[in-house]
């Protein structure tokens, strides 16, 4: 048990499983966006926040198909962070840019759990920025 230990805490299995539990969550999140469902389920977060100019700009697919794609650099990113950590910080700067704008938009739609969970991305992504940042210039 204590070897197994020892194994675990010199290890970087942590930042392999919180990389990739983001990685799903923000994918999944991501890859929705390209959906009807996903669509209809934006309107009233953006409608009536000050991203509604993304609605003006590209219509309501267009929209969710540009956060999509934002999304989808993002997770690719930190996907590919595992292997160069230069991606990784790519990735991890864009989680923050995104979840960032999301948080901004609590104000005025108040509290959504839907958003708000959001906090625990940003420190995630901090943790992997670190990471990262440490692999590409030690």
């Amino acid at each position: 048990m204590q070897n197994l230990l020892t194994k675990f805490k010199t290890s970087e299995v942590d930042i392999l499983i919180l990389r990739l539990s983001i990685f799903i969550v923000f994918a999944t999140f991501g890859i929705f966006k390209w959906f009807d469902f996903e669509v209809e389920a934006l309107k009233p977060l953006i409608s009536t926040t000050w991203l509604n100019f993304l609605y003006d700009w590209f219509g309501f697919h267009g929209a969710s198909y540009l956060l999509g794609v934002i999304e989808g650099i993002t997770y690719i990113g930190l996907f590919v962070g595992i292997f160069y950590p230069k991606a990784g910080i790519i990735g991890a700067l864009g989680l923050i840019g995104t979840a960032l704008v999301t948080l901004s938009l609590l104000p005025q739609i108040g509290f959504n759990s839907f958003i708000f969970k959001d906090f625990l991305l940003i420190g995630g992504a901090i943790v992997l920025l670190k990471h990262d940042l440490n692999r590409s210039f030690p």
